[in-house]
């Protein structure tokens, strides 16, 4: 705990939001320029400079073989074939992702291993040690930002690992090694840390730092997977999701958003829906919010945004989970606006000339196809490709578009979740038609623009399982394909390692459900021990 001294660091302002955009230096060497009395001068600007890492790192997580793709590929919604020049095997990697046949050495996690614990050692832990060293007491506000950041963090650890060490402070000996922690232990420090922090955050909105709400959120979501993670008697946690949704809809503070695509616009920060959101900046280079462009439009894509840059070709729907989430046969005729809002599709148009563009062969048409020839010879126009956040013309490499974290569309389905696993399907379809209702337009039937009580109280046949809820889990993916759940739903309904989908057969081996520890950890640290099920 921080050290009470006479001096005291006064809460921060929106300063740090400012800050936070322009960023990108997280060497960890970034304090060096500051000193004690630059602090006491100026303590809000400097207070506001030293936070903004945490939030910084976050946007590490959209990279290429980062949090993004643990939690989407390897879920019957998104893939990444070798395409037929071979691009894209890169050793079989994004093939063993899709197929739940990863090795510990796979560069993915040990990739997102370290740009979690460096959030959390080096952006959360570190800062408390600098003002502690400094003399320097964080006001109360401060200190459950910090908490609730670093909280943050280790709820994306234990969701992908499960079973880590807890860190809560950065002056270690030298040469220090901690102890794996059982994944009930990370559960239980994830909600303390919330618990205590959250009714001390401030309850205005926010948009990229966190306040009371997005804690609660985060809880949330914490209680509703808890079942899933550590077995059947935390199914009783669900009530605490429904208090704490209640809690957030209650405050009033967010509305639905009457148009999904505006969540996801370039302009996302005028959407009442978005609880927290990281900012990118494509002027500051890197780090890159890589799915939404790069790694899943074509190569030759240039020409339809007017872009700088091309894509890399690789990121595509599953043809499975399109036509079964949104049974969407005939495109131009389908009714829900999400199905258009959240793909790449068709003939793609030159921005100047509106005229249809063509592949690199000058004869096949630029057209995206909702179908994938081959898990190891893609074509080029195989797969619709990820389209919900807006792509803005002259798109280049690095990003403008923000990443949206927690919405109240979410805390909405999380309620409506809890009340259909609780007996009360009416109260959730109440729930699921108010956030359905922006994506269909209201001159169509009610049948056709609504979910009844039976329906989502149906068991239904998703990726070749027949689970209750089913249509409610579909539901799931429609509101938020492409945004970092796929997973987390998959394993709640019991269908992640049981499921089958396009190029996927499942293992049925429960262990699956967590990531290996990565080797690299293992080795350099011999008080680490391997998620059950692998050798190492």
């Amino acid at each position: 705990m921080i050290k009470t001294m006479k001096r005291k660091i006064i809460r921060l302002s929106g300063a740090c939001a400012l800050l936070l955009a322009s960023c990108t230096n997280l060497d960890p060497d970034i304090y060096s320029d500051m000193t004690i009395d630059k602090i006491l001068d100026d303590s809000e600007q400097s207070s506001a400079y030293l936070l903004t890492p945490m939030y910084g790192q976050m946007r590490w997580f959209n990279e290429d073989r980062s949090i993004w793709d643990l939690t989407e590929l390897g879920t019957d919604a998104w893939v990444i074939p070798t395409n037929s020049d071979g691009g894209w095997y890169d050793g079989g990697i994004w093939l063993r992702l899709d197929n739940h046949e990863w090795k510990s050495t796979d560069p993915h996690f040990s990739t997102c291993w370290s740009h979690l614990w460096y959030g959390i050692t080096t952006c959360c832990n570190r800062v408390l040690h600098q003002f502690e060293e400094a003399g320097l007491e964080l006001d109360e506000q401060t200190l459950a930002e910090v908490r609730a950041v670093r909280a943050f963090y280790y709820y994306y650890l234990l969701s992908l690992f499960g079973n880590v060490p807890i860190m809560e402070t950065y002056d270690v000996p030298k040469d220090y090694m901690p102890t794996t922690r059982d994944r009930k232990e990370v559960y239980d420090f994830v909600v303390r840390e919330l618990r205590e922090s959250m009714d001390k955050l401030p309850e205005e909105q926010r948009y990229s730092r966190f306040n009371k709400w997005a804690a609660k959120h985060l809880l949330a979501k914490v209680y509703l997977n808890a079942e899933s993670w550590l077995g059947s008697e935390y199914a009783a946690k669900r009530d605490s999701t429904l208090i704490l949704c209640n809690e957030i809809i209650g405050s009033t503070k967010y509305q639905l958003d009457d148009s999904f695509s505006n969540i996801f616009s370039l302009q996302s920060e005028t959407s009442p829906e978005i609880i927290f959101a990281v900012p990118y900046d494509e002027t500051t280079g890197s780090p890159i919010f890589h799915c939404i462009y790069a790694k899943t439009q074509h190569w030759a894509c240039k020409p339809i945004y007017n872009a700088g840059s091309g894509g890399y070709n690789g990121l595509r729907a599953v043809p499975s989970y399109v036509k079964e989430t949104f049974d969407a046969t005939d495109p131009d005729h389908y009714n829900d606006k999400r199905y258009r809002q959240s793909y790449c599709m068709g003939q793609q148009y030159d921005y100047l000339t509106k005229q249809p563009l063509y592949f690199t062969d000058g004869v096949t048409p630029f057209n995206y196809v909702n179908e994938i020839a081959s898990i190891d010879d893609a074509r080029e126009f195989d797969g619709y490709r990820f389209g919900k956040y807006e792509i803005k013309i002259g798109q280049k490499w690095e990003t403008d578009q923000d990443w949206v974290v927690f919405r109240l569309g979410e805390t909405l389905m999380m309620n409506a979740e809890c009340l259909l696993r609780s007996g009360d399907a009416q109260g959730a379809a109440d729930i699921v038609n108010e956030v359905r209702r922006r994506s269909f337009d209201p001159s169509l039937p009610q049948s056709v623009r609504e979910l009844t009580a039976e329906q989502l109280s149906a068991s239904t046949v998703v990726d070749g399982v027949s689970v209750p809820y089913g249509e409610f889990l579909k539901e799931l993916g429609r509101e938020f394909t492409g945004e970092g759940m796929r997973r987390e739903q998959l394993i709640r309904w019991d269908v992640y390692v049981n499921g089958s989908w396009t190029f996927h057969t499942p293992k049925q081996k429960k262990y699956l459900e967590l990531y290996p520890i990565p080797s690299s950890e293992l080795l350099s640290n011999i008080n680490l021990r391997q998620n059950d099920g692998y050798s190492y």
